[in-house]
């Protein structure tokens, strides 16, 4: 019995260290608002498309792909160039965002070789973001690298642009 106590101790002790951990990233403070103005020319289908290819070199040359990931395209705007300085480009942890910006965020999964598209879009300018991270080997087992990272594109109307997402 005195080694089942032992464990709910230890146990409570890895729980409350865990809740302390993640309770010191406080989330990132949003400082610009939704501005309905500022998204409206994206509302809706468009001609435009932007197709691409994500991926990350390793310092050795090797060629790591964004395959199976996340691809997001969502237009320029005060709001979401907040969220690209932000959560892309700092890497740091915000706030949810505004629920109004959901129809104007688009999203897709990057192929087996990182290539992913967006048809249909408006003319505008738009963020592209997505992330690549593998694991090497270090002293203490394998430990994850890589990076989410992103870029601006401008597409006009009719247009279809090709994007090489890299960092």
């Amino acid at each position: 019995m005195k080694s089942k106590q032992k464990s709910l101790i230890v146990l409570s002790f890895v729980i409350v260290f865990l809740f302390l951990g993640c309770a010191s990233q406080t989330a990132y403070q949003r400082q610009s608002k939704f501005i309905e103005s500022e998204y409206a020319p994206y509302a809706g289908k468009g001609t435009s498309s932007i197709v691409g290819q994500a991926f990350l070199k390793t310092r050795g040359g090797d060629v790591k792909f964004a395959a199976g990931n996340m691809v997001t395209l969502n237009p320029v705007t005060t709001y979401s160039t907040e969220w690209f300085n932000i959560d892309i480009l700092q890497n740091r942890r915000m706030e949810p965002a505004d629920p109004r910006v959901i129809p104007f965020n688009r999203q897709t999964t990057a192929d087996g070789n990182g290539n992913f598209e967006f048809r249909n879009l408006r003319a505008g300018e738009y963020y592209i973001a997505t992330h690549v991270h593998w694991q090497v080997p270090s002293s203490g087992g394998l430990r994850q690298t890589g990076r989410i990272f992103g870029k601006r594109v401008k597409v006009g109307k009719g247009e279809s642009v090709k994007v090489i997402l890299t960092r």
